[in-house]
């Protein structure tokens, strides 16, 4: 027991009070009042139930379209012969209002993730569902995506679907599992719910892979002093030093040239699956 004669032990809370009836901070005076700590325990039971919604996961959930954007991305992936190879992709982005919030998600269309249909037009009815940094977004079991959230605003809330329009997605989605009712606070979750998975059938063994084909093509790779000679192969421009080249089987010939210098020249027979290396020095002069 504590000396307030309360379970929990004190807590002291400093109050100040004015001395003869002075407004001045100076003048004041320190007592204190004892809080029994059982009057605080069950505010602190409250906020940790409180804590506990925030983390809860959403099951889906109705909203609507707000915008559907699709731009080509480029990116340079590799560099060939100080050429740079540039990588283009579709990047698609879609935001929806959910509740009273604008969520904005982006993916990147495959074979697991189709491009948004073009019913995805503005204030289109559609189930979403989050889960930690994703949006799953859906109208029908065909056209489901999962995008990476990149904004979640606040908004004003969303406008109920119609009778109409829940028919219209209920139809489009029958014969889907519903996922459990759960709550939406926070828009805080750490998975996507999942459907209980059913036993996979009995699988049969697997054939035996075929043995790799054998390489069609030997490999030359070729540098040069000084660096950037000009590579011809069988008479023919193939780039710069220094270069990687994939050759049929059989003899070529090999000839660097580079202003200044002589050419170089070499014969060599390629065979399939061969990994040959040149070195080739150019003399200094005029090139005949």
């Amino acid at each position: 027991m504590s000396k307030s004669g309360m379970p929990g032990g004190n807590f002291h809370i400093l109050e100040l009070r004015p001395v003869n009836g002075s407004d001045n901070v100076i003048d004041m005076k320190q007592s204190k009042r004892v809080t029994p700590g059982w009057v605080l325990a069950p505010v602190m039971t409250v906020l940790a139930l409180a804590s506990l919604g925030w983390a809860a996961d959403t099951a889906w959930q109705p909203a609507r379209i707000v915008s559907v954007k699709s731009e080509t991305q480029a990116r340079n992936t590799v560099w060939v012969v100080n050429t740079p190879i540039v990588d283009e992709q579709v990047v698609c982005t879609v935001a929806v209002h959910v509740h009273n919030r604008i969520v904005t998600g982006s993916y990147v269309p495959g074979e697991s993730h189709p491009v948004p249909p073009p019913a995805w037009a503005k204030d289109r009815p559609v189930q979403v569902q989050i889960a930690g940094d994703y949006l799953y977004v859906r109208s029908s079991p065909a056209d489901e995506v999962r995008l990476r959230i990149s904004t979640n605003k606040s908004a004003p809330m969303m406008r109920p679907w119609t009778a109409e329009e829940a028919s219209m997605v209920r139809d489009a989605l029958a014969g889907v599992p519903a996922a459990p009712a759960q709550s939406m606070i926070g828009f805080d979750a750490s998975a996507k719910s999942e459907t209980p998975a059913q036993p996979a059938p009995q699988a049969t063994p697997p054939e035996p892979a075929p043995p790799p084909a054998e390489p069609a093509t030997g490999q030359v790779s070729i540098t040069s002093f000084p660096y950037l000679a000009e590579v011809f192969v069988d008479g023919e421009s193939v780039g710069y030093t220094p270069a990687k080249l994939h050759l049929a089987p059989g003899k070529h010939t090999f000839r660097c040239d580079k202003p200044g210098y002589k050419s170089w020249t070499k014969e060599i027979t390629v065979t399939a699956g061969s990994e040959l290396t040149l070195d080739a020095t150019l003399p200094a002069g005029s090139k005949k």
